[in-house]
């Protein structure tokens, strides 16, 4: 694979690891299509590692403010402060503890079932029908997660999220779409809903980065520079997906990504009719 696969690649999971597209089912589309080589283990590994950092930089603040919260509940802790007044004023906390308990469902998901997972990224059948179900769930956003919506995230929303996440290990099925739509569903306003998303991928992202490590690492021929380059552009794609999701999602325009999915999924089809 020369170099400008590399950067394709790069800028591919940049793109659609955060739009509600599908990374995984893009994947095995340009597999199909072209003979896309599914990237080396540490490779994609780079990959996954610059996404993490690109919603790192893009939420700075939420993550400091958790950081600083999580020191003061500390402190609260050692000088006897009640653990239930310490939950009742620390927004942050809560949230942080909420995006853990969020994980949760997709790794006992992951870890019973990925035999049976790992099979369905060979079926284009899959993928097709995934981006369909997908692009049917991001349609009927519309409307939802308007201002007046509640402002604040529960246990229970944060499992139901996380339920979705998992669901989301289909490939074809968007993490990114359908927590943020499950979220919106969830009466949440539609900026927490998509944070929430957001801050959600970093320990998911990170863990199937840690996942890929059980198959062992390959060696790359693009070199050092190669490997910055590539990391750069998966950074710079994910940061900017961000911004612009998040905009499309301030102005009640989430659901236009559901004509992308649909289409993808008659081009997908229309492939398995063809072979």
């Amino acid at each position: 694979m020369d170099l400008t696969r590399y950067l394709f690649l790069a800028c591919l999971q940049g793109v659609t690891e955060f739009l509600p597209i599908s990374s995984s089912g893009h994947l095995v589309f340009f597999q199909e299509i072209i003979g896309f080589e599914e990237p080396l283990v540490n490779f994609d590994i780079i990959l996954h590692v610059a996404t993490v950092f690109s919603v790192i930089v893009f939420l700075r603040k939420d993550l400091l403010s958790i950081l600083k919260e999580l020191i003061l509940a500390f402190n609260k802790i050692a000088k006897g402060e009640s653990l239930k007044e310490i939950w009742r004023k620390l927004e942050y906390l809560r949230l942080f503890v909420f995006v853990i308990a969020a994980v949760i469902p997709a790794v006992l998901i992951g870890f019973f079932f990925h035999f049976f997972i790992e099979k369905m990224f060979s079926s284009l059948r899959v993928i097709s029908l995934s981006f369909f179900a997908t692009g049917t769930i991001l349609f009927f956003t519309r409307g939802k997660g308007t201002p007046v919506k509640k402002k604040q995230i529960t246990l229970i929303d944060s499992l139901l999220i996380g339920l979705a996440q998992a669901v989301a290990i289909i490939p074809g099925i968007s993490r990114s779409g359908l927590t943020i739509s499950s979220g919106m569903f969830r009466g949440l306003n539609k900026e927490l809903a998509a944070r929430f998303s957001f801050l959600l991928s970093i320990p998911t992202i990170a863990a199937a980065a840690i996942y890929k490590l059980r198959d062992g690492m390959g060696e790359l021929s693009i070199g050092n520079l190669g490997l910055v380059l590539s990391f750069l552009a998966a950074f710079l794609s994910g940061y900017f997906s961000l911004v612009i999701l998040s905009k499309m999602i301030a102005r009640a325009k989430f659901h236009y990504f559901s004509f992308y999915c649909w289409g993808m999924g008659f081009i997908c089809f229309a492939v398995l009719l063809k072979g």
